[in-house]
């Protein structure tokens, strides 16, 4: 899947010239277009929001045990929906991979 997004914008990229032997400006804009991606796929993942089901999945914890780390403060909610909190996943990962570090 990740291969067809790949040609799809190198084939787009390199149709936006002219034939002209403007092979240095198709490679700097793919290259530009390439560096995006990877700013833009960082910055999401970094924002991904998850219910609380999805967190007791990530970290193998009942819901109980989440709940007690939001009473005590640990990791909170950003949000609701509906009854369930909503929490960042990189908040979720990083209360993790600290918790680990003080073991």
């Amino acid at each position: 899947m990740k291969q067809e997004k790949f040609l799809e914008i190198i084939t787009q990229l390199v149709s936006a010239f002219p034939s002209e032997n403007k092979t240095d400006e198709k490679l700097d804009l793919l290259i530009s277009k390439l560096e995006g991606k990877d700013k833009d796929s960082a910055e999401s993942e970094k924002d991904e929001h998850l219910l609380i089901s999805e967190v007791c999945e990530l970290t193998k914890k009942k819901r109980t045990t989440i709940w007690l780390w939001d009473k005590k403060g640990l990791l909170k909610p950003v949000g609701k929906s509906g009854k369930s909190p909503i929490y960042r996943k990189s908040d979720v990962l990083n209360y993790i991979y600290n918790s680990k570090k003080t073991e």
